[in-house]
């Protein structure tokens, strides 16, 4: 007798539910954990994600020397650098100077904290790495005016166009007249000025910077990206056209009693307000609207009327011009460009208005503007 084969058992309809609960829950896990920066490195620069990076650079003896972190957002082609002045506290009295080479993990943790988001990546810079940075991608070439502070007492930078190698350019981002905050604000100007020249530099000299030197910049920083991640933002920095916006960590200026010096007390809320504002307005559609411009034409020439000329060809292009006068030099051969408040929209659409004329970066807050425009014998000659 062929015995029959056993009954089928019927599942549960209190088990199908378990299972399917347990997948609709794991795959809102799975939600949860990209939206907090679970997207690989490629995927938020194709696809156009939020890329948080937080620049550091030690000076001699793991001196923290200054901090930027950077929002990039590939889709708009624009980044928001905020960068981080060293002698700023939190919620207790050491600050980041004092804090030596863990300043760069302890700013993450509470950067992280204010903004309530993952600062996923990390670049930290010792000074013999910067130095070889610089030197690696053929030195930056800066302009030097009369009031700059660029004289230290181990370079004597008498040119207005000047090329800093690596030792040069790390002399003159570390170099203070005193210990006073005042001096520690117009340095992070120069250090702004100085890194906002790098990224210039890996697009403008991109076909002279080939995936060795990336490769070798790589051997030459302390970073949690891997060289695929590395390679990857290079080449996006070299290809696309990156817009910067500038702006810092804000801190309420506080003397300390017991150290007889001045620090900026940073406090959590400000410091989300003050990034949330900056990094929405870098990335309104309003922001590259010439009227927000503030500008000043300086005529470098002998002859009358030129500032006032190119001030009329700035306002035909919708770009706003706050003053005409004479530059402290009547002999400027070249009309040049420099960027005051490291807005780069405004700085490229002079230069476009000028033929290309080049731009360089001489941040200067306390001048209220965006952009001096120093026109020269060329413009003149084009003009006549």
């Amino acid at each position: 007798m062929i015995s029959s084969s056993p009954k089928k058992r019927a599942v549960s309809s209190k088990y199908l539910l378990v299972f399917a609960g347990s997948l609709f829950a794991l795959a809102i896990l799975l939600l949860i954990v990209r939206s907090k920066g679970g997207f690989s490195f490629d995927q938020k620069l194709t696809q156009g994600k939020r890329v948080p990076i937080l620049f550091s650079v030690l000076d001699e003896g793991d001196t923290f020397l200054f901090s930027t972190y950077i929002e990039l957002y590939p889709q708009e082609k624009k980044a928001a650098l905020f960068f981080v002045n060293p002698r700023t506290s939190f919620d207790e009295d050491d600050t980041l100077l004092e804090k030596k080479d863990s300043a760069p993990n302890y700013l993450k943790s509470r950067i992280e904290d204010a903004l309530d988001q993952t600062v996923s990546y990390r670049i930290v810079l010792t000074k013999s790495q910067f130095q070889s940075w610089i030197d690696l991608i053929g030195g930056i070439e800066v302009f030097f005016e009369p009031k700059s502070g660029h004289i230290t007492k181990n370079y004597d930078r008498k040119k207005t166009i000047y090329v800093l190698d690596g030792r040069d350019c790390f002399d003159w981002m570390t170099f203070l007249s005193d210990t006073k905050m005042l001096s520690y604000i117009k340095r992070i100007e120069v250090q702004e000025t100085i890194l906002l020249t790098v990224l210039e530099k890996l697009h403008s000299s991109r076909d002279q910077i080939s995936k060795q030197t990336i490769q070798v910049l790589f051997e030459k920083a302390t970073t949690n990206l891997d060289l695929k991640e590395w390679e990857a933002l290079f080449e996006f920095l070299k290809k696309e056209r990156i817009h910067f916006g500038v702006s810092e960590l804000p801190g309420e200026p506080i003397v300390r009693n017991k150290q007889k010096d001045e620090i900026l007390r940073a406090k959590q809320e400000t410091v989300r307000v003050a990034f949330l504002k900056f990094s929405g307005e870098l990335r309104s559609s309003s922001f590259s609207e010439g009227e927000r411009a503030r500008i000043e034409v300086l005529n470098g020439t002998s002859k009358n009327g030129l500032a006032r000329y190119g001030k009329i060809l700035l306002n035909d292009k919708g770009l706003k011009v706050l003053t005409v006068d004479n530059a402290w030099d009547p002999n400027f051969k070249s009309s040049i460009i420099l960027n005051r408040s490291g807005n780069t929209q405004y700085s490229d659409l002079i230069s476009e208005t000028f033929q290309g004329r080049p731009v360089y970066f001489a941040l200067r807050k306390d001048l209220g503007l965006d952009a001096t425009v120093i026109l020269g014998e060329d413009f003149q000659n084009s003009k006549d």
